[in-house]
C-alpha cells in the first residue's frame, strides 16, 4: 500500500473517532439534560413510610398526606371535573405565575390533574388558565369575576398570628401597669414583632374577605363566605412567619 493512501486511511479514521466522540458527547449531555427537567413539584407521598395507609387506585395513600384539593379558578366540581379535564397542561401553560401544579401518579383518577399549592405559588386571579382551558373542566373567566371563583376558603389561627400577638401584649402591659408592676414582664411569653396587616394588603377582595380591627395593630378579621380561596394571603404570611402561616386556604371540595 502506497504511502499516501496509507495517509488517507489513517486521516478517514481520526475523522470517523472525531465524530463518534463529539456524537456520545451530545448523547451524554442530553441524558444530563433529561435527568435535569423538574417533575411534578406536589409531594409524592409514597416517598413517606407512614402508618394507617389508605388505598387510592393501586398505589398505598396516607390520606392525611394528600395535598389540598384546591383546583384552579373555574374549575368544575368533583367529580366532573375529573371527566373533563383532559391532563393537556394548557393551564399551567397560560399561567405565568407558575401558580399551577400537577398531581402525580400516586393520586389515583386525579393524576395529572391541576391543582393550586400557596406553599408553592399562589394565584393571583388573572383568569388566563380557565381561557386557555380546551374543555369545560375550567369555565372561562375574567378579571371582573373574581367573586365568582371557589377555590377554597380560609381560616385564622389567632395564636399564630403577629397582629394579634402584639395585641395581646399590649393588653397584658396595661393589666400589669394597672397591678402596679412592670410592663415588660409582658414580653418573654410573646415574640413582638409588631404589627402585619399583610395578608389584608394582599387579598384580592380586601374589605370582604378580610377586614382590619379597629386600630394601628391591623389585626386581620377574616369572612370564610366571601374567600375565593386564591391563597396569596397564606403565601405572605408563611414568608413572614417562616413557613408557620397563621392563615391559610381551607379546602371546600372533597376528594372523590
Amino acid at each position: 500500500m502506497s504511502a499516501s493512501r496509507r495517509s488517507f486511511l489513517a486521516s478517514l479514521l481520526r475523522a470517523g473517532g472525531a465524530l463518534l466522540g463529539f456524537g456520545g458527547l451530545l448523547w451524554a449531555g442530553a441524558g444530563l439534560m433529561r435527568r435535569r427537567e423538574p417533575g411534578y413539584p406536589v409531594e409524592d407521598p409514597r416517598r413517606r413510610q407512614p402508618e394507617g395507609l389508605a388505598r387510592e387506585g393501586s398505589v398505598s395513600v396516607d390520606a392525611s398526606l394528600r395535598p389540598r384539593l384546591i383546583r384552579p379558578p373555574g374549575a368544575l366540581e368533583e367529580p366532573a371535573f375529573l371527566a373533563a379535564c383532559i391532563r393537556c397542561t394548557r393551564c399551567q401553560d397560560a399561567c405565568d405565575l407558575g401558580a399551577i401544579q400537577y398531581l402525580g401518579e400516586a393520586h389515583g383518577a386525579a393524576a395529572h390533574t391541576p391543582i393550586v399549592d400557596p406553599r408553592i405559588k399562589a394565584c393571583n386571579l388573572c383568569m388566563k388558565c380557565t381561557q386557555a382551558c380546551p374543555t369545560p373542566a375550567l369555565t372561562p373567566l375574567e378579571l371582573k369575576d373574581s367573586d365568582r371563583v371557589a377555590m377554597g376558603s380560609v381560616a385564622l389561627s389567632q395564636d399564630l398570628c403577629l397582629s394579634y400577638k402584639a395585641l395581646r401584649l399590649r393588653d397584658e402591659q396595661a393589666l400589669l401597669m394597672e397591678l402596679g408592676r412592670s410592663a415588660t414582664e409582658a414580653e418573654a411569653p410573646y415574640e413582638r414583632r409588631g404589627p402585619c396587616g399583610e395578608c389584608h394588603m394582599f387579598c384580592p377582595l380586601r374589605e370582604r374577605a378580610i377586614t382590619l380591627e379597629p386600630g394601628a395593630f391591623l389585626a386581620p378579621i377574616v369572612h370564610p363566605e366571601a374567600c375565593v380561596g386564591c391563597g396569596l394571603c397564606e403565601q405572605i404570611c408563611r414568608r413572614i412567619t417562616h413557613d408557620r402561616p397563621a392563615i391559610e386556604v381551607v379546602p371546600t371540595r372533597q376528594w372523590t
